[in-house]
């Protein structure tokens, strides 16, 4: 498999990562609920402040953002640029999940997707990071 195969990884998985954002994160009763209808019940029922509530719908939809930046770089072939852009995505969604796992609802499968494709995608960035600095570094001496 080339490098470029392999470079694909990283904005699949961001885009993955952006989409669990929709999937199960927790049981409510009889319903499963995605992390954005968690949110607007949080909301709601007044259970987060109004200031962190803005705070935390803004990070679900940078989220978002960051995977679509990342594929759009990626598919103009600016490889380090997206992989720049999806670095932060492995600890956006982990800070998604712990704020999640606090609530008394169980978690469910989406959160387990969004994390694995957040840092798959953060992980696969590092590589592609750290190895073009090592060629860049190469071609100085």
């Amino acid at each position: 498999m080339n490098g470029r195969a392999i470079d694909g990884l990283m904005p699949a998985a961001a885009a993955l990562a952006a989409t669990s954002l929709l999937l199960p994160w927790s049981r409510s009763g009889v319903n499963d609920r995605s992390s954005i209808e968690l949110l607007r019940a949080a909301g709601v029922l007044d259970v987060v402040a109004a200031s962190t509530r803005w705070l935390l719908v803004g990070s679900w939809y940078l989220i978002v953002v960051m995977a679509a930046l990342s594929i759009l770089a990626m598919g103009w072939g600016h490889v380090r640029v997206a992989a720049a852009i999806a670095a932060p995505l492995g600890p956006a969604m982990l800070v998604a999940a712990a704020i999640v796992q606090r609530s008394p609802l169980p978690l469910r499968w989406g959160v387990v997707v969004g994390c694995a494709a957040g840092l798959t995608a953060t992980a696969r960035s590092a590589v592609i990071l750290i190895r073009n600095e090592f060629q860049a570094g190469d071609r100085t001496r």
